[in-house]
């Protein structure tokens, strides 16, 4: 697992390199000191990451979960892969902040949780589909049924398809948590590329955004070392 997160950080170093030099440039075109606009924009990723990434693994488990049992869970986990283009997380921030009253940190990962729970859903229930009539009827030949059957061959196929879509769930979800850091008065690189846009200071806009970028490229680094480790197939892509 390891050797599957070293390689694929590895491939995401350019990208980062050139995020980097990218938000530099512009800080010094606007006559901003890069070095101060970069460091106050790393210093607010943590807190980002601290959002997004519970949001993104609570989201994709509970949905690939969802959306590979039989019966009626098969049913709900099909209703909220229905509901999901309907539910982007920005959206979600602005009504969960306009009517939640619990603490301000709840309804935000609500916000992010949804949406990424409903792609893995609708990709989990595809691929527990595609396998009705041969991974699982092999499975089910050999007498397995029940849990056992969802937690050692349905399940890790739904875990897969969901990390095969994590890219674009990932993106959704770096983009959500700009809302809701604004929204819910959290303190991250959203809310400082937010507040830098307000204040007309490109410089340190640039360096948030290309904060977000560089943070979405890590992740999606991190989702395909962890689809690689559920399915080996999967490792040279």
């Amino acid at each position: 697992m390891l050797s599957l997160v070293l390689r694929r950080v590895a491939a995401a170093v350019p990208a980062l390199l050139g995020l980097a030099l990218a938000a530099a440039a512009v800080a010094t075109l606007t006559g901003n000191g890069w070095t101060s606009a970069l460091g106050t924009a790393l210093a607010a990723l943590p807190a980002t990451l601290a959002l997004v990434l519970p949001a993104l693994a609570l989201g994709t488990g509970l949905g690939a979960l969802l959306g590979t049992l039989p019966g009626a869970g098969g049913g709900i986990g099909a209703a909220l892969g229905g509901a999901g283009p309907a539910i982007p997380a920005f959206l979600l921030a602005a009504v969960l902040a306009a009517t939640a009253t619990a603490a301000p940190v709840l309804p935000g990962l609500a916000a992010l949780a949804l949406p990424a729970a409903a792609q893995a859903a609708t990709l989990a229930g595809r691929a527990r589909a595609g396998a009705e009539d041969t991974v699982l009827l092999a499975a089910r030949g050999r007498g397995l049924n029940g849990p056992v059957l969802l937690w050692r061959y349905a399940l890790p196929l739904g875990l897969s398809a969901a990390a095969g879509g994590l890219r674009s769930a990932t993106a959704g979800t770096v983009t959500g948590a700009v809302a809701v850091e604004s929204l819910f008065d959290r303190t991250g690189a959203g809310r400082l590329f937010v507040e830098a846009a307000r204040a007309g200071d490109a410089g340190m806009a640039a360096a948030a955004l290309a904060g977000l970028f560089g943070l979405a490229v890590l992740l999606n680094a991190l989702g395909g070392a962890l689809r690689g480790w559920i399915d080996p197939r999967a490792r040279m892509a």
